[in-house]
């Protein structure tokens, strides 16, 4: 297993010279068609070549890479954008480097126009590679990726831990293994027809059939077949993944050269004609055009990219073997292109054309999705004994003929191993006079546990080890840490005496029982209204919460829309004295009393905010007359007078949230629901702590008002102040695109707080509206658990959050800190930050739909 650590250690080390190598290779094609120079386009041919192999590899190693980074906790959004532009550098590359073994050089006009043309599009496609190179940049300078004992500041939301714990499905495995076999036995036909013409040729012409029709069919067959196991062909799906269209690529190639190469069998009357060199030419380039389809086959296998449990031991398996199937296909591709090449040697390279064919057939009749036999492990049962519901909580690391599942108990810290045998899951004993060490990494960071044997046979046997006697024994065993009892998540490797030797082995990543990720062939159907990282395919209950899940609203509300049409909220005011009224509430939906879900301890959020957004409260009403009557009353007292916007956000039962904004007129003589009219542009209060986005701003402390009343308290207390810094990853905020808003607090002298208190039923509320007021979302906190009255947090707290346009923002992060002087109030934490929100370069629903698929 060290292989596919050492290549992604690889990556960081090799992505500069792929850089290097095609932009000179580019470059000496322009001083070529400049300077009508063969020599130069003699280099700049070769040199692309090698970039392109260069990047191939660079892509694999960066796929290792981005396992272990996964692991680590860099967020997934940033990581499958840099996959996805590094998946359309390689193809663009390869197709090219194919593109460039045709293009002839000569220095005639029509010939310039092409290398012209190759050229343009070769620069322009070297622009995308270099946007590939900062996004990987990015990855290391904002997360610490690949940097050990690097603190980057970051958090795993419910949708990197998801992507974590996501595993495929046993029907998943079986049928792609079934895939696999099938054309590897329709290759050991081929290699079988190719290597009988090369020993016979004079039976070749009766043979030349079989392989361009076995080509043709099993084209057709594996572009509508290959991929039913992950998605239906009327999904939309199959269009955002790069394992199905490399499939889909992989299966149009074997159709053009199926079709190619029964044109030539039926032209059997140019074919007898050795004499017509037109004949002789066409042969020449068809047989060309087999060879480079080849090659861009072969290369695109390193580039294979596994949409399904990336991060699972089995991911990094298939990697392996289809480096391995991509070698082979490149030694037959050149094999080809050397037989036109070197006449003289043309039977003997057909032979070897065929041998290696042969070995590609073995390999795929020998394919199983996980670890390869060849590296000494063989077929990989990834699932517990036991485990018959498949949910993950128990991971397995692999080695060789034995394997270790890890079981986690988060409510005791503690860890238990057993030692199997892999085929039959009978308990193996080894030497256990000495703790073995379960090396957890959480970030990048070790901690080792050490596991004792909690059990012995009994009869112990006699183990000899590095020439030392061992008389105990054992297949289980157990370790305790309290840091098992607060990790959401984390990566852990074991090193196992057997036979004398050290063996280690890497687990899947263990992610909290609580996240059960639907498999990525599947399609979630239910989530959580109030965390929609919980997510199912069958109704039920949130396992953090209690709300019902709900059927999943894939419709996106346009910017500026707050609640969906059957919803809405009368509301009715009456005068209670100078700046002060009483608003009477009742939501709707279709004319009908609203039943509401409890949310955070409250039927009703209400936020309150100035004209200028320099003002904010978070309130919530009284239930008003009968509970079933769903009617509601806020009695509210403005500090100022002057135009507030009033935010009522309600989740009804079994749909998700709806919010309804209203425009408040407030004097002394009267508060009204005033016109819906909005600045075209507010230019905010400079006394309001507006910040450069992510610089930390000084909390506003305020006394917090208790839950059962009405009128909001906001005034500030001498208590000690708080610094609050807010960062977001990614680190630039794009609107429509997934955003994770990171608070970090500290006292003054720069301690970290971890004294935060539940504050209505979170340890933290965020608010964000939109400079213009017409948009506005409420999020709660990434937490993988509900506080209790006695549970303490911080000093970092997350919040999940999309902004449905660019433009400016003002974000509010509320906390609750416990009174340190028996007697006084809590502090309630107001920290308010102003953040630009920029537009993606590429529509935001278009990035959603290729990294996630929705």
């Amino acid at each position: 297993m060290e292989l596919w650590q050492r290549l992604g250690e690889l990556h960081p080390k090799l992505v500069q010279f792929p850089l290097v190598l095609l932009l000179m290779g580019l470059l000496f094609d322009l001083g070529g068609l400049l300077g009508r120079s063969r020599q130069a386009h003699w280099a700049g041919k070769r040199l692309t070549a090698l970039g392109t192999m260069g990047l191939l590899f660079a892509f694999i190693c960066g796929i290792y890479a981005e396992i272990w980074a996964g692991r680590a906790g860099v967020p997934q959004d940033p990581i499958e954008y840099h996959e996805l532009m590094a998946n359309l550098a390689s193809w663009g590359f390869v197709i090219l480097m194919a593109w460039r073994l045709f293009l002839r050089t000569d220095p005639d006009d029509g010939h310039r126009r092409a290398v012209g043309a190759y050229l343009a599009i070769g620069f322009g496609w070297y622009l995308l590679l270099a946007v590939t190179a900062y996004l990987g940049g990015q990855l290391v300078f904002q997360y610490g990726a690949a940097v050990q004992g690097a603190s980057a500041n970051t958090v795993m939301s419910m949708e990197d831990l998801n992507t974590l714990a996501c595993r495929q499905t046993d029907e998943n495995l079986r049928y792609s293994e079934w895939m696999h076999h099938i054309f590897g036995w329709m290759t050991l036909g081929l290699a079988a027809s190719l290597l009988a013409q090369a020993i016979w040729p004079r039976h070749a012409r009766k043979l030349k059939w079989i392989v361009p029709t076995f080509l043709l069919i099993g084209g057709v067959f594996l572009l509508f077949a290959a991929d039913l196991d992950l998605y239906a062909l009327t999904d939309m799906r199959q269009f955002a993944s790069r394992e199905v269209q490399l499939h889909k690529a992989l299966a149009l190639i074997m159709i053009v050269i199926g079709a190619v190469g029964l044109r030539k069998v039926l032209k059997k009357s140019a074919a007898q004609s050795s004499a017509d060199t037109g004949a002789a030419s066409t042969k020449a380039s068809n047989s060309r055009l087999v060879a480079v389809l080849a090659l861009i086959g072969g290369s695109l296998l390193f580039t294979h990219v596994h949409s399904v449990a990336p991060y699972a031991n089995v991911a990094a398996g298939v990697y392996i073997a289809h480096v391995v199937l991509g070698l082979i296909a490149l030694a037959i591709g050149a094999t080809r292109l050397a037989q036109d090449k070197y006449p003289r040697y043309r039977r003997p390279l057909a032979i070897a054309f065929a041998s290696f064919m042969a070995v590609e057939s073995l390999l795929l009749i020998s394919y199983n999705e996980g670890l390869p036999w060849y590296i000494g492990y063989g077929t990989y049962n990834r699932w517990a004994p036991g485990d018959t519901a498949h949910v993950g909580n128990v991971v397995i690391a692999p080695y060789g003929s034995v394997r270790a599942a890890l079981r986690i108990d988060p409510n005791d810290g503690k860890a238990y191993v057993d030692v199997l045998n892999k085929e039959t899951d009978a308990p193996v004993a080894v030497p256990a006079d000495k703790p073995l060490m379960l090396l957890v990494q959480h970030g990048y960071q070790e901690t080792a546990i050490p596991l004792t044997a909690a059990t012995q046979p009994a009869a112990p046997a006699r183990y000899q080890s590095r020439g030392h006697l061992h008389d105990l024994t054992a297949s289980h065993f157990e370790g305790q840490a309290e840091l098992l009892k607060v990790l959401p998540d984390f990566s852990a490797s074991l090193v196992l005496p057997l036979n004398g030797k050290n063996v280690t082995g890497y687990f899947d990543p263990w992610v909290t029982p609580v996240i059960a990720a639907v498999p990525p062939n599947e399609l979630a159907l239910y989530q959580c209204p109030m965390h929609e990282g919980i997510r199912s395919q069958t109704p039920g209950v949130c396992p953090l919460c209690g709300m019902e899940l709900i059927a999943i609203n894939r419709q996106l509300r346009p910017p500026g829309v707050l609640h969906d049409a059957p919803y809405a909220m009368n509301i009715t005011t009456e005068q209670d004295g100078p700046l002060e009224a009483i608003f009477h509430l009742r939501p709707l939906t279709a004319g009908k009393p609203t039943r509401l879900a409890l949310v955070h301890e409250q039927l009703m959020h209400i936020i309150v905010v100035s004209e200028d957004l320099a003002y904010f409260d978070h309130i919530h009403p009284v239930v008003e007359g009968d509970p079933a009557d769903e009617r509601f009353a806020l009695t509210y007292h403005f500090p100022r007078p002057g135009r507030y916007l009033i935010y009522f956000d309600t989740t009804p039962k079994g749909d998700r949230e709806q919010v309804f904004r209203e425009v408040v007129d407030a004097e002394p003589a009267r508060v009204s629901i005033g016109a819906d009219v909005t600045p075209a542009h507010l230019t905010l209060d400079a006394a309001s702590s507006k910040l450069v986005y992510p610089i930390a701003c000084g909390a506003t402390l305020q006394t917090q008002a208790p839950l059962d009343k009405t009128i909001a308290s906001t005034h500030p207390t001498d208590a000690a102040p708080v610094i609050v810094q807010l960062a977001s990853q990614p680190r630039t905020l794009y609107a429509g695109l997934h955003t994770e808003l990171v608070f970090t607090l500290s006292d003054a002298q720069g301690k970290p707080l971890t004294d935060l208190a539940k504050y209505i039923g979170a340890m933290g509320h965020c608010v964000a509206i939109s400079e213009d007021t017409a948009d506005y979302f409420h999020s709660h906190p990434e937490q993988l658990m509900t506080p209790s009255d006695t549970d303490r947090g911080g000093p970092t707290i997350a919040f999940h959050a999309i902004f449905p346009k660019p433009g400016r923002y003002r974000i509010w992060g509320q906390f609750r800190r416990p009174a340190r002087t028996p007697g006084q109030p809590d502090d309630l934490i107001i920290a308010d930050f102003t953040v630009d929100v920029k537009t993606p370069l590429v529509p935001a629903r278009l990035i959603n739909f290729l990294v996630t698929g929705n």
